[in-house]
């Protein structure tokens, strides 16, 4: 494992990590001031020192994540996969199957499956809409009194059905690409077979995907744009990226602490801390 791959792991479980202790500390900022409302109704609910309480537990982990973020953004580390083109397997499947003139009775038993398993995954689906529609529906659900409440109930009773209908979508489009998969390594397999025994009867030309073949206006294009990159001072320098993303994050660093020690400014930071606490508890 790279040096690359590790750090990209340990930033992911990090950023896990953190929204589920930020959201824990957001419930229980909430179930502590909803105990305290109720017995004082003067008391609020959220309040600065309760968040800034949560907070200092995870304060260490923030910084970090945030440490760790900031040098990955500096030092230019990225995943190398993230910008490549996602491999569409029924684009793959379609190119090669188009050779096929005849497909065989294990291609066509793969095409008819695949039907089937996009017919249930959306009958499913809809089936756990009608939990949702009906509650929804039915307006002794949604009464006039507390909205946290209401909000709560509708979560309990329509999410675990909505996220149940998903789930099946998922497996039904998980097993569709599977299904692809063996179709395309038949199609492959009678194409071969009949290359081999000589007979091109069955067999079309090769379809070429959009984009796939390039003239030589669009070579010579690709060929200019690779020379004025080259002669470019500030593309393909890596250590001229890395030192400008350096001085901007100090730049950036400098003009927080500036703004934040201005009296305006930091009344204005209290104002959307408390504003953003607010909206934290309520989300």
């Amino acid at each position: 494992m790279t040096e690359k791959k590790l750090y990209l792991i340990v930033q992911s479980v990090v950023c896990v990590l953190l929204v589920i202790l930020l959201a824990a500390s957001a419930v229980s900022i909430y179930r502590e001031g909803k105990a305290r409302k109720a017995e004082d109704p003067m008391e609020s609910i959220y309040t600065a020192e309760k968040a800034a309480e949560k907070f200092r537990p995870i304060a260490p982990l923030f910084f970090g994540s945030f440490g760790l973020t900031a040098a990955g953004w500096i030092l230019a580390v990225k995943d190398d996969n993230a910008e490549k083109p996602v491999r569409d397997t029924e684009l793959a499947r379609n190119l090669i199957v188009a050779r096929v003139v005849d497909p065989g009775e294990q291609m066509k038993e793969e095409q008819r499956r695949q039907k089937k398993l996009r017919r249930v995954g959306r009958v499913l689906f809809l089936l756990c809409l009608v939990p949702v529609i009906i509650y929804v529906a039915n307006g002794e659900h949604f009464p006039g009194g507390s909205l946290e409440e209401m909000a709560a109930a509708l979560a309990a009773h329509i999410f675990p059905w909505i996220i149940l209908g998903f789930g099946c979508l998922i497996v039904s489009t998980v097993l569709q690409e599977k299904s692809m998969l063996r179709e395309t390594a038949a199609a492959q397999a009678q194409i071969k077979a009949e290359k081999e025994s000589g007979s091109q009867s069955g067999i079309r030309p090769e379809p070429k995907a959009d984009g796939i073949e390039k003239d030589s206006e669009t070579e010579k294009k690709s060929e200019t744009e690779k020379n004025s990159t080259k002669n470019c001072p500030q593309a393909g320098n890596p250590k001229a990226k890395r030192t400008l993303r350096i001085v901007l994050t100090i730049a950036a660093v400098v003009f927080i602490v500036l703004g934040v020690m201005n009296g305006s400014a930091k009344a204005v930071f209290t104002k959307a801390a408390n504003i953003c606490t607010e909206c934290i508890g309520l989300g």
